[in-house]
């Protein structure tokens, strides 16, 4: 059986066995990405060195794990590291790590890079229902595919595939209560869209501050949304019908095989529906939904979860609001019993803007595990990434 160590353990297999080295005996937080001892983990620092994949411009490179393509990962040396938008980057830690033979270790990315929720927190589906994010984590690892609203561009809402979601780690949390008194508990520096269309972090919220507001009402049997760009409303299933449309499932059909024609042609009207007593409903709104009413510290360390949306970068709560979407993953290997050497990390910036990483700072949350000793460890079998130090490419 498993059990996770705790900071006392991990100090004194640090300093008296040199499991971690350089070793920082506290957790270090003032204006970095915090890095250090923690209660039950450390959080390791991502080194100045990277390996940025950047195809040459006009040709499409495939990344191949059996045959990586080096002239595509152009190297790179600072204090700074931008991660294109939709692409990933290679680096290393800081840290050296000696594993013991009785020890497996879990990496985790670190939430200030993935900006997380309480896995209580529900997300607005398209199908009309509302799961929890640490559900819909495990749905997805079932092979669950999972469709939202998000903004898109022209603050337009429309229907996005959510991607990943999953648990991120440990953090403090912010409780935003919104003025129709639902409750959202997410991180410090979770993006919320404010209704003029700008992103700030929660910590920057104030009461009284208006959010994007996601609005749905049936009328004549569908779902519609409020459409904030135009005060519109417009039906879910032709959103739905659009991302059909945008990602080519109707390709190898006749025409456009719309489910929905753009116009009736009846009496030659669009599909977006000007119902007088609807819209006045939705826009007598102003305290209903979007606007901060209060915000609080919660105590303690909460476990954290959240997802990604390639497509916009954002998604809507079913609490009614916009927030930004878990962008970037740190995609690392568990640390075998007796391995040794910098761990290699990858990057992957999967939102349509660039990523900013800090070297020297916390990159992710490393979590001891020790067990029974195994028969074979990773040293005797002489596996192909021991004592590897920078940035190691993948070998066959």
């Amino acid at each position: 059986m498993l059990s996770i160590k705790p900071d006392h353990w991990i100090r004194r297999m640090a300093q008296e066995h040199g499991m971690i080295e350089p070793f920082v005996e506290r957790q270090m937080r003032a204006g970095v990405v915090s890095f250090g001892l923690s209660s039950y983990g450390y959080d390791i620092r991502v080194a100045d060195e990277f390996r940025i994949f950047t195809p040459a411009t006009g040709q499409l490179t495939v990344v191949d794990p059996k045959n990586i393509d080096e002239r595509a990962m152009a190297p790179y040396q600072g204090e700074v590291c931008i991660v294109p938008p939709n692409s990933f980057a290679l680096a290393r830690t800081i840290e050296y790590f000696r594993i013991p033979r009785n020890v497996l270790t879990i990496c985790l990315g670190k939430s200030t890079y993935a900006r997380c929720f309480r896995g209580d927190t529900r997300v607005a589906l398209v199908d009309g229902t509302a799961p929890t994010l640490e559900e819909m984590a495990v749905r997805a690892d079932a092979g669950e595919s999972f469709w939202g609203y998000s903004l898109g561009p022209f603050g337009r809402v429309m229907v996005t595939l959510l991607e990943a979601p999953r648990y991120i780690g440990r953090d403090a949390l912010l409780e935003i209560e919104l003025d129709h008194g639902e409750i959202i508990r997410c991180t410090p520096d979770h993006g919320f869209l404010l209704r003029d269309g700008r992103m700030t972090d929660a910590g920057n919220l104030r009461p009284g501050d208006a959010l994007m507001p996601l609005y749905r009402h049936l009328v004549r049997g569908y779902e519609m949304v409020y459409q904030p760009s135009n005060g519109h409303l417009y039906p879910t299933h032709r959103l739905a019908d659009e991302w059909n449309l945008r990602h080519d499932l109707y390709a190898d059909e006749p025409g456009s095989h719309r489910h929905h024609i753009d116009f009736d042609r009846r009496n030659n009207q669009p599909w977006n529906f000007r119902f007088p007593e609807v819209l006045a409903d939705f826009r007598g709104r102003s305290k209903r939904n979007h606007r901060v009413a209060a915000i609080r510290t919660l105590p303690g360390d909460h476990d954290v979860f959240c997802l990604t949306v390639p497509e916009a970068g954002n998604f809507a709560l079913e609490a009614g609001v916009f927030t930004s979407n878990c962008g970037i993953i740190v995609n690392v290997t568990p640390f075998e019993p007796e391995w040794e050497g910098h761990v290699t990390i990858e990057i992957s910036n999967t939102t349509p803007l660039p990523a900013k990483i800090y070297a020297n700072e916390g990159i992710a949350q490393v979590l001891f595990f020790e067990g029974e000793p195994p028969e074979v460890s990773y040293a005797d079998r002489a596996g192909k990434y021991q004592g590897q130090r920078g940035i190691t490419l993948p070998r066959l």
